[in-house]
């Protein structure tokens, strides 16, 4: 076996260990002194309303939804297109929502589409509302207006 040989006239070098583990704890101890809470919620973006704003009486009420339904109601029927349960042709509906757009452009329309329905008529609706310049646009799915049968 090898023997490690010392050299002449170099003292070996000890490391105080004492000395650094008190430098370790008086680190570790600032550091917990000074460090700051985090709070989670306080990252998160909340936009509460300010109150209730007052009411301005001056303001004229915005116009009532139009609703449309989009579906067939009668089983040999090619109309889709109903406004308060009244078929309209497809050209009667683009003169109907020309009209409405004239009279306001802040009307919001309903859109029900329904199970039977074409996507295609759906579309063509949206065009129209767009070509109107209706933006205002909700696409609700109600059932309850159902395939009514024709009475024989």
């Amino acid at each position: 076996m090898a023997k490690k040989r010392r050299k002449m006239g170099m003292p070996e070098a000890e490391t105080p260990i004492a000395a650094m583990i008190d430098v370790v704890f008086l680190l570790l101890m600032y550091f917990i002194v000074t460090q700051e809470e985090v709070i989670e919620d306080t990252f998160l973006q909340v936009n509460l309303p300010g109150g209730v704003p007052p009411i301005d009486f001056t303001k004229e009420p915005p116009p009532p939804p139009l609703k449309i339904d989009v579906m067939k109601l009668r089983e040999n029927s090619d109309e889709y297109y109903h406004i308060n349960g009244v078929p309209f042709h497809i050209n009667d509906l683009r003169e109907y929502l020309r009209t409405v757009a004239e009279n306001n452009e802040k009307t919001t329309v309903i859109i029900n589409c329904g199970p039977n329905a074409r996507h295609r008529k759906l579309i063509t609706l949206l065009d129209m509302c767009n070509e109107f310049g209706l933006t205002k646009i909700n696409l609700i799915n109600d059932f309850t207006v159902a395939f009514v049968p024709e009475k024989t």
